[in-house]
Formats: structure tokens, sequence, C-alpha cells
């Protein structure tokens, strides 16, 4: 039997008779999930980030990851199921909590590091079997700056980083990674997929997974399919809210989740911003969900009396945090696709549960039958937004809108992003019907264009004007890019 070592927990005398009478009765597996509660981490989910994780163990040249993503969208989780398939032991430092920030509150080499991990958690650090997980690494800029020497020093050695306020904190800090020694991955709420995962519709997720673009989706699959989304557009994709309405359906204890997720971001503003900012970064945390999915403007956003300067650089600041997302315009007729900066962005906040609750919309909504009664279709698009954003895990995503200028005439296409060698033009159609004029005049002007409408009818392929249509029922969103590479067809 493997035996399974963590470390980084404290556990009281009865906690570790138990741990004993567990592992005497059970295998290292039993000993994760043990682990896993303890840290009050229940929501485990297997999520489509591991396997880009076991890739990257694999891998050689590897260089120490760093997680980037939202804070409670399953960062820590997705290391810990990582650990417990690919290796022997993990030594899991989270610099959240004193005892072990303590003891990384000044320089130290990499030597002294090791020497200090092993001594705290009483562990060997074994070359290829033994995880190094440094958690919220945002805490300590002598393990950023130490990062580089495990890539030039160590290699052999598998470190993975995780913060959830990175980006904000180096630049109040005014720190940096070590460029070209590390590599990043991004991770975000559940999509579709992974939603049905969670609620172990595993037959359901096969078909799905295995559909043929010249195959006919049957309407009961089809329908029970739609159902499904539909829920998952009204609870949405953070792990825990996913994990509990799984287990109670109480719409009402996700509604308490939600407010202690929203005071969660709203007291991590004061650990990254100055005073004078905090107004600002609080203010749009709380105000932005009720704009997601609609065109924006910084000088008084939502009615407030602030200006144009101070909202843009905070707006920036939260998109950094991964709380948010801000679409980009372009009218680019070729690729490249260059972004106009002063044209106005469209927002996407971090998770449609939680535009939701800010709505007050849920008990409304939950189990509605169709997006074209669903808020006129806007929060159509976060949701289709929210899916495509998460199927970038290992390169930023670069999701644009893209619009001709006023004097050419009105024409705006949902969603535009550069794939394949192509610019793929998306529409979100709230309903199964909705015109497609605007898809038409971008395929006119981009002659390296791939059109697809994402929409609650089912997966077909036509012909619009001169160009082909592919329009992808919403359920399949995380297979977007997959059905869109031509490559594939």
């Amino acid at each position: 039997m493997q035996q399974f070592q963590f470390r980084s927990l404290k556990l009281t005398a009865y906690e570790l008779l138990l741990l004993k009478l567990l592992y005497n009765k059970s295998t290292h597996n039993y000993l994760l999930t043990y682990y896993i509660e303890c840290n009050m981490i229940v929501h485990m989910f297997n999520r489509k980030i591991i396997e880009y994780l076991k890739e990257w163990s694999r891998r050689d040249g590897r260089k120490p990851l760093v997680m980037r993503g939202a804070r409670q969208v399953g960062k820590t989780s997705a290391v810990l199921i990582l650990a417990e398939k690919c290796f022997k032991s993990i030594i899991h430092i989270n610099l959240e909590k004193a005892e072990h920030s303590r003891l990384f509150r000044n320089e130290i080499s990499l030597d002294e590091f090791l020497m200090v991990i092993q001594a705290e958690f009483k562990q060997a650090v074994v070359a290829g079997e033994t995880l190094i997980f440094i958690d919220e690494i945002q805490n300590s800029p002598y393990l950023i700056k130490l990062l580089r020497f495990f890539y030039e020093e160590r290699p052999d050695l598998h470190v993975i980083a995780a913060g959830s306020l990175l980006e904000a904190k180096i630049e109040k800090e005014g720190f940096s990674f070590p460029v070209g020694r590390i590599e990043f991955c991004y991770i975000y709420p559940l999509d579709f997929f992974e939603y049905l995962e969670a609620k172990n519709e595993t037959e359901l997720l096969r078909i799905l997974r295995e559909i043929k673009l010249d195959q006919t989706i049957p309407t009961p699959i089809h329908e029970m399919a739609l159902k499904i989304f539909y829920e998952y557009a009204m609870i949405g994709g953070m792990p825990e809210i996913v994990s509990d309405y799984t287990k109670n359906k109480d719409i009402n204890r996700v509604k308490t989740l939600f407010a202690s997720l929203l005071t969660g971001y709203m007291e991590d503003v004061f650990k990254y911003a100055s005073q004078a900012e905090a107004k600002y970064l609080s203010y749009i945390i709380e105000t932005a969900p009720l704009f997601a999915g609609t065109h924006i403007t910084y000088e008084k956003f939502g009615g407030s009396n602030f200006r144009s300067r101070e909202m843009s650089k905070a707006f920036s600041l939260l998109e950094k945090t991964m709380l948010l997302y801000q679409v980009r315009s372009t009218q680019s007729k070729d690729l490249p696709l260059i972004p106009k900066e002063k044209k106005a962005k469209k927002l996407i906040y971090l998770d449609i549960g939680l535009v939701n609750y800010r709505m007050n919309i849920i008990n409304e909504y939950l189990g509605i039958v169709d997006f074209d009664k669903f808020y006129q279709g806007r929060l159509a698009e976060q949701i289709a937004a929210q899916n495509l954003l998460s199927l970038f895990v290992d390169v930023p995503a670069e999701i644009f809108y893209w619009a001709r200028d006023k004097g050419e005439g009105n024409a705006k296409v949902d969603f535009c992003i550069n794939y394949a060698g192509q610019a793929l033009g998306i529409e979100v159609k709230s309903g199964k019907t909705g015109r497609l004029k605007s898809l038409a005049i971008f395929s006119g002007q981009n002659p390296k264009s791939r059109l697809m409408r994402v929409y609650s009818g089912k997966l077909i392929q036509e012909n619009i004007q001169k160009s082909k249509l592919l329009s992808l029922p919403f359920y399949l969103l995380p297979r977007l890019l997959e059905f869109a590479d031509t490559r594939n067809t």
C-alpha cells in the first residue's frame, strides 16, 4: 500500500488517533478525504485543469507552475487531487497561516528553504515523489523571488504556487515574477461539463463529449441537457456553491453562501489597496454584477459620482484579481485582432451565480425553460463568456466583441476570438431563433473567419449568405473551440 503523507495540518490527539484508525482500515485515498474535510475543503470535483496539471508534472523542461484564479474557484482542491493521483507526498505551505508565513519573512536561499520545510513538516523532499505546494504565495515576496532558483538549480523538484491576489499585490508592493523561469495556468468557476460531473451526470456528460458534428442529438437528450444547463445558469460554477446545492437543494443556504463570498471579496480589498482606492473597488465588487453582460462607461459608473480616472484604475485592478473581465472592442478586418481601447467595454463578472444573487432573481428564474425570459438575453452573454474564458487554461484569455464604427452602419458581434488562424465570430442568442445580420457583415469583412451561434437550439451546420454557420447549443459551450477548429472537421 502506498503511503500518502500530509504534513501541513496540525491535528489534535483525538484527530491523530482517528487518522491512525482510518489508515489501518483504508488506503491513502481515504486519508486524502480526511485531510480535505479537516481543512473544510469539501467541494472536490474532477476539474479539467487537473489533466493539465498531470501533463505538467510529466513534462521534460518543466518550470515551477503558478496557478492564477480568483479566491474560492478551486485552486487548492485541484492541487490536492493532483497530489493524490501523481505523488507519494505533498508539502502544503499555506502563507495565510501565521505558523507558515512566519518562516518566510526574510530573504532565504533555496537550500535554506528546503531545510526549513523538511524540518517544519517533518518530511523529506524527494525528487519525483514530493509535490511542494506554496499557497497564497503573494504573501511572501521572498518566495516569489525564490521560484526562479527552483528552475535554475533544482528542476527535478515539482513546485506549484497559487494565489488569489497575485497581480494586485505585486502592483502594490512593487515586486515582480521571475520572467522566463516560471509558467502560468488559469482556473475559473466550473464550466458546464464540470457542473455535470459535480452532479454525477456521468452518462449525459459522456454523450455530450462524444457527439460529432454530423450527428443528430436526440430530442430527449437535448431537452435533458438544456434543463440542467438552465439550472447551472442560475446556480453558477463556484465550487462551494455547487457542492452545497447538489447535496442539499436548498436555495436559502445557497444565498447565504453567496453573501459570504461577496463579503470575502470585499474584505480582500484591504489586502491589496490603499484606503483611498478601497471605496472604488468595494463599490465595483458590489455593483458590477448588476451590469454583467452590458457595455459600461467608467464615468459615473452605476449611477455613482465617481470619475472615469479612478474607476478605470479600479476596474483594471479587479480584472487582475480575476474577479471580472472586460471584453474589449475590435473592428479588425484581418488577424491579429487589435483592441480599440477607447470604445466601451463589455463587463463579465466572475460567476453567473453571484450575478443572479445580486440581482435577487434566483428564486424567480430557477427552473426556467428558455433564456428568452431571462433578462432579455444579456445574462446569456454572461454565462457564455464565463464558459469561453474557462477554455483558456495555459494562456491568458483574449476575448473581444466586434463592432463597426457608427459611420459605417450598426453591426456588432457578441464575441470574437483569434483561434487556429481564424477570427471566430460568436453570437449568443437567448432563444432558438434570432437575426444574424451582424455575423454576415463580420464574415464579409473578415476573410479568415468562422461563424458560430450559441443558442438553445440543436447542433446544426448551415449557410448564411456565402458563409458557413455552426449553431451550437448552450450545453456544448465547453467544446466550442474543438468545433470551431476546421482542422477537426
